[in-house]
């Protein structure tokens, strides 16, 4: 696991209007892009000790769900705690996706598939407190609509009972597609 150094720190790029982390040994670009940062993104901000704590949590939800490559499981884990650090959410946008039936008990760090009209994608839930769960795509993208699709690690709410969740004895084969 690539692990925190106390010179860390997340930053704004102007060129590419997206968050980054300089990690001193690389600059990691995170998927979070201008039109839907909170204020504060745009100031530099070091690597804290909570966002190592959420970093860590991550990685070890990935690597023992997943059995991932250890890049993978950085990159999904560094994307997710900047959509939670830096993003804000927008309102729910539940039509794109099919009802479920049943009661799906959504958890942050769980893994969870949507239905479009299109297609299945799989998902990292970020944050589960109510009814709308923010999601993080992990699929390559997804078609929501004819003219309307999320690429990698988009974040979208959704409600509740859009969600098919997964039976950790199905979560491996069902996102084997992220095996490096």
């Amino acid at each position: 696991m690539l692990q925190a150094k106390a010179d860390w720190y997340w930053f704004f790029d102007d060129e590419s209007q997206t968050i980054r982390l300089n990690t001193t040994d690389f600059v990691f670009v995170t998927a979070c892009c201008a039109k839907h940062l909170l204020p504060h993104a745009e100031s530099t901000v070091a690597f804290s000790v909570d966002d190592n704590q959420v970093y860590t949590e991550f990685y070890a939800y990935l690597e023992d769900e997943l059995k991932l490559a250890e890049a993978l499981c950085v990159q999904i884990a560094l994307n997710a705690l900047a959509h939670l650090k830096f993003t804000q959410f927008t309102q729910p946008k539940s039509w794109y996706f099919a009802v479920q039936n049943g009661a799906n008990e959504i958890t942050a760090q769980s893994l969870v598939r949507l239905q479009s009209e299109f297609e299945i994608g799989q998902f990292l839930t970020l944050e589960s407190q109510d009814d709308f769960p923010v999601v993080m795509l992990l699929s390559k993208s997804m078609k929501l609509t004819e003219s309307k699709s999320l690429s990698q690690f988009d974040v979208i709410k959704v409600m509740k009972n859009r969600f098919i969740s997964l039976s950790s004895n199905k979560t491996q084969q069902s996102f084997n597609l992220f095996r490096a």
